[in-house]
């Protein structure tokens, strides 16, 4: 661009230059002189230019160079103080670690010495367990012979068991024990009676009336029908309970008794409850028996405590 601008500038000045026929040497001598004189110019301008832009960006590359490397420098820096923190810390955890295998040694030690001793301990008691399993495996042999001796004799006890249970059932009098009632969930109390209601009371002053209540078992072996049952009870002082004394005769024998009832057996469980009526007289504090009979046998009992 410069280079046309000279030779432009060039053409300016010889269309300008008044023309003759025959120049002289020197004008064009001159004239060329000039014109290189300019051309050298221009192109001495542009190597100034390139050469202050070349420096400028040398300045900005060398700035950018000096902050790299400053860069570089103080990473180089945080680096070195890093590795340093990190042989210092080697170097802890190596006394650590030697530490560490120092007390695992002496303590695998001590704990193999205990090994052994315990080892050897257990060898002794080894040795006095084994006589004494054979001597308690003599003794086992024996005790099996005795129970086997034992056991035959149990055997020969049971048959006879068996035999005399099957005569005790083919007896008389086992059959008759299975046609006897049984009276079970026998209770006592003391009770009074104000305007139709029934009061139950524990104190003696209290105490009217004592009332019995039972249940007649099911027995299918005995026969339906009416059954006399008799109520006997007994003070502490061994006395009959009873308003006015009453006794009967059964098999040679007297029974006295405080009240007796009748009840329609059917075979099945039956409910019974009897209000006996007690003269003062035999009312004292104490432990009452109360027993239940069916003709001469007792087929229950309880007791009463009065306060």
């Amino acid at each position: 661009m410069k280079a046309y601008a000279v030779g432009l500038i060039s053409r300016k000045f010889l269309e300008t230059m008044p023309f003759k026929p025959a120049l002289s040497f020197v004008t064009i001598t001159a004239t060329i002189s000039i014109l290189t004189v300019a051309i050298l110019a221009v192109k001495l301008c542009d190597m100034k230019t390139e050469k202050e832009s070349l420096s400028h960006n040398m300045a900005i590359d060398k700035k950018a160079h000096n902050n790299e490397i400053s860069e570089i420098l103080v990473r180089y820096d945080a680096v070195l103080q890093q590795n340093e923190r990190l042989e210092a810390e080697i170097e802890k955890l190596k006394n650590q670690t030697l530490q560490i295998d120092d007390s695992v040694k002496s303590s695998y030690q001590s704990s193999l010495n205990i090994l052994k001793s315990n080892i050897s301990t257990l060898t002794k008691e080894t040795d006095t367990k084994s006589t004494q399993l054979e001597t308690l495996n003599s003794i086992l042999k024996l005790k099996q012979q005795d129970f086997e001796n034992n056991k035959r004799e149990i055997e020969k006890l049971n048959a006879k068991i068996n035999q005399l249970e099957l005569e005790i059932t083919a007896s008389p009098d086992s059959k008759a024990e299975k046609r006897k009632l049984k009276a079970s969930n026998v209770s006592a109390v003391g009770v009074r009676i104000i305007s139709e209601k029934i009061l139950e009371t524990k104190k003696t002053k209290n105490t009217e009336q004592i009332k019995v209540c039972f249940t007649l078992g099911e027995n299918t072996a005995i026969e339906k029908g009416a059954k006399e049952i008799f109520i006997q009870i007994i003070n502490p002082k061994a006395n009959i309970v009873s308003k006015n004394k009453a006794s009967v005769e059964i098999k040679n024998k007297t029974l006295f008794y405080s009240a007796k009832t009748s009840v329609n057996y059917e075979k099945d469980d039956v409910d019974v409850c009897v209000f006996i009526e007690a003269g003062k007289q035999h009312l004292i504090k104490g432990n009452y028996n109360i027993n239940i009979f069916s003709g001469a046998n007792l087929i229950g009992n309880t007791n009463l405590l009065l306060l």
